[in-house]
């Protein structure tokens, strides 16, 4: 293989050697393999948050034992890896304390003194993301980070294409699990919503809805009865919103709402019922303690606001949501679009 030395470079060869790819798995191989002489690190690994029950799962790795990606199961990214997910921006860390909770969540196979991440994005979603490392006080720049995150939407655009060769087994709208609209079927609906708001001038409010107690089910008490409690949330939810509003499952855990023609503000009370309602309704599993959700939103008014990419509309509406996860009781958090 002849050495690519920069990244327009690395880029055509990947492409290249990439496209009579047969299957995902052999498209990242590729990409693994070059990366060993164009990104140099100590161990790569790209992970993936299962879409059904938010686990990470290592897709594929570098410099990294097959018995450990092989077992590496999590239960859900830490609050590092699901602000890089959420927010949709990379992340740059040196000279990271091996004691902090920081190190801990992110920390693979093998000690590390410096560690990039970058987000793989898929349909304006954040979907997983690549986690390289390097020891010895080898350090990442702000150039690797750009690399590293252009290496994400590359692996992001893999997945949408073999995600399309197998879409045509998939014809339904709706998901099984939950009863709502496939993220799928929301893009364009959403993409409609935003057009109308600006040819008529009113606010779309998008928020993100997630199900607390989801991951606890799913290890407590299998996948079937978690998709049971998405169910019964998801009827609570359609229970306090419009027909012209717009519901469906972003996630494994987490829902995404359009409420069309409302500002900031109206959707913050339309949300807080929803939060209300979820406690006193959700039966879930009859325990002492209640089913609960926590939820972000995001505000879009005005032409400019309503025009933006919808990949950064919903990274904003991931900020959101970081901040409301990140309060010291569970809570709703609506911000404008800027």
């Amino acid at each position: 293989m002849t050495t690519t030395t920069t990244l327009g470079g690395w880029l055509v060869h990947v492409m290249r050697e990439s496209d009579g790819a047969l299957s995902l798995e052999e498209a990242l191989h590729v990409i693994m393999d070059s990366m060993k002489e164009y990104f140099p690190c100590q161990s790569v690994a790209v992970i993936l948050i299962d879409a059904e029950t938010k686990e990470l799962r290592i897709k594929i790795s570098r410099q990294i034992s097959y018995t450990f990606a092989k077992k590496f199961r999590r239960d859900g990214p830490g609050p590092t890896a699901e602000r890089v997910v959420l927010e949709q921006q990379p992340m740059l860390l040196n000279d990271v304390d091996p004691a902090s909770d920081v190190y801990r969540d992110l920390k693979l196979e093998h000690d590390f003194s410096s560690a990039v991440l970058a987000p793989i994005i898929m349909e304006q979603r954040g979907v997983g993301y690549i986690f390289c490392d390097r020891a010895n006080h080898e350090r990442f720049d702000d150039s690797d980070m750009l690399h590293l995150q252009v290496i994400g939407y590359l692996i992001g655009t893999l997945m949408q294409k073999f995600d399309l060769i197998h879409s045509s087994r998939e014809l339904s709208q709706i998901d099984d699990a939950s009863q709502v609209l496939k993220y799928k079927a929301f893009v364009p609906a959403l993409a409609t919503e935003l057009q109308r708001g600006t040819e008529h001038g009113y606010s779309v409010t998008l928020a993100m809805i997630v199900v607390d107690a989801f991951r606890r089910y799913v290890d407590t008490y299998g996948i079937d009865q978690a998709h049971r409690l998405l169910a019964e949330v998801a009827g609570i939810v359609k229970g306090r919103i419009r027909d012209m509003d717009i519901l469906a499952r972003f996630g494994a855990d987490e829902f995404i709402l359009c409420l069309s023609g409302m500002t900031g503000e109206e959707a913050a009370g339309r949300l807080e019922a929803i939060c209300r309602d979820v406690v006193e309704k959700a039966v879930g599993q009859g325990e002492s303690s209640p089913v609960t959700v926590t939820t972000g939103g995001l505000a879009l008014s005005g032409g400019a606001a309503l025009r933006r990419p919808l990949q950064h509309i919903l990274a904003a509406l991931g900020r959101a949501m970081v901040k409301a996860k990140a309060g010291k009781h569970k809570q709703i958090v609506v911000e404008k679009m800027v």
